[in-house]
């Protein structure tokens, strides 16, 4: 869980400086790649749930 934390905190920090410095965000600009990035993130929580015989 504290892994999912630092992972939020840090995408928030990025996202944070990227739009304090006028630099371009480093996200998918289309909905279907935002959705992708989502899917995977969730994918990678889920599995390592799995693989720690949370389920």
């Amino acid at each position: 869980m504290s892994a999912l934390f630092a992972g939020a905190v840090l995408g928030t920090l990025i996202g944070a400086v990227c739009r304090w410095f006028g630099l371009p965000s480093p996200t998918p600009p289309t909905p279907v790649g935002a959705s992708l990035v989502v899917a995977m993130t969730l994918g990678y929580v889920l599995a390592g749930y799995v693989l720690a015989g949370h389920f």
